[in-house]
C-alpha cells in the first residue's frame, strides 16, 4: 500500500514535474559539442522529451530547452519510457519512441495522439499481462530504427524506417483486429 501511495504520486501532481534540468542540460551540451551535426544521435530518457499531457506527468517542463540542444542535428532519436504504451511522435529532426513496460500500461492521454502513432488497442483490464511487453529496436545507418513493439497476448506492432522517414506515408503499420476494452 506504501509503494502504491509513492508511485500514484508520481502522476497525480503530488510528486514534482519531470524536467532535465540545468545541470543536465549543461552536461548535454558539453557531450553534443564533440559530436558531428551530421552524425545520428540517440537519446534515451524515462520521460518523453516533449509536452503530451501534464495531467498524466507525461510531459517535460524543459523539454522545448532539450529540443534546442538535439535540433541543430541531422537526425536525433529519443527512446523513452514512462508512458508504458505505443507511442511515435515526430517534432522537426527529432523522433520520440515511447516503450511498452511489464507494469500495466496507461490509457492514452484524452487529447488526442501525435500523429506518427500507431495506436495499440486497449488491453482487457480483467486480464492481468494484457497490454504489457517489451521491444527490440534496429538503429540503421541512416540513423533511423525499426522498432517492433512485443506485446504479450497480442500481435507485433512493427514501426520502420521507412515509416517514419516518409512521415507516416509508406510501410503503415498493421492495425490489430482485435477487441479494445
Amino acid at each position: 500500500m506504501q509503494r502504491m501511495q509513492i508511485v500514484s504520486g508520481l502522476d497525480d501532481g503530488r510528486q514534482s514535474a519531470f524536467e532535465v534540468g540545468e545541470e543536465e542540460r549543461a552536461w548535454l551540451k558539453n557531450d553534443l559539442a564533440k559530436v558531428p551535426k551530421t552524425k545520428p544521435v540517440i537519446v534515451f530518457s524515462h520521460s518523453p522529451l516533449y509536452k503530451l499531457y501534464r495531467p498524466w506527468n507525461f510531459w517535460t517542463d524543459d523539454a522545448e530547452q532539450v529540443q534546442a540542444l538535439l535540433r541543430p542535428f541531422n537526425m536525433v532519436t529519443v527512446i523513452h519510457g514512462h508512458t508504458h504504451q505505443v507511442l511515435t511522435n515526430r517534432l522537426g529532426n527529432i523522433h520520440f519512441h515511447g516503450m511498452l513496460s511489464t507494469a500495466w500500461p496507461w490509457p492514452y492521454a484524452p487529447q488526442g495522439l501525435p500523429k506518427l502513432t500507431m495506436m495499440m488497442n486497449r488491453p482487457d483490464p480483467f486480464n492481468q499481462v494484457e497490454g504489457m511487453g517489451d521491444g527490440l529496436i534496429k538503429v540503421n545507418v541512416s540513423g533511423y530504427i525499426d522498432h517492433e513493439y512485443n506485446m504479450w497476448n497480442r500481435n507485433p506492432l512493427k514501426v520502420s524506417e521507412r515509416y517514419l522517414s516518409s512521415n507516416g506515408t509508406l510501410d503503415r503499420p498493421s492495425r490489430t483486429t482485435l477487441s479494445t476494452y
